[in-house]
């Protein structure tokens, strides 16, 4: 099995596909970092570094944070199949 392809910084292609996606939803509503982590009960660097497509969040940690944003599991992956977009 080959290993994720990573950037300069240590971030997947996939982690930040991820991250975007969690990003794009977040600023939809026009929330902020601290916002979204007070809601799921994260703290505000563990999410940042989400975003920033450098942590691999847990399925639970995704069903917290698809539930914070009130979209399904579904919503919150939706583009991360190959090739898929925002």
């Amino acid at each position: 099995m080959s290993k994720p392809l990573r950037n300069r910084r240590g971030a997947t292609k996939l982690g930040q596909k991820l991250g975007k996606r969690i990003r794009f939803l977040r600023q939809h509503k026009k929330w902020t970092l601290e916002l979204l982590a007070e809601r799921v009960g994260m703290h505000v660097t563990y999410l940042s570094s989400i975003e920033r497509g450098h942590r691999n969040p847990t399925l639970n940690v995704l069903g917290s944070l698809a539930q914070g944003l009130s979209v399904s599991l579904s919503d919150l992956l939706q583009g991360m199949e190959k090739g898929g977009e925002q």
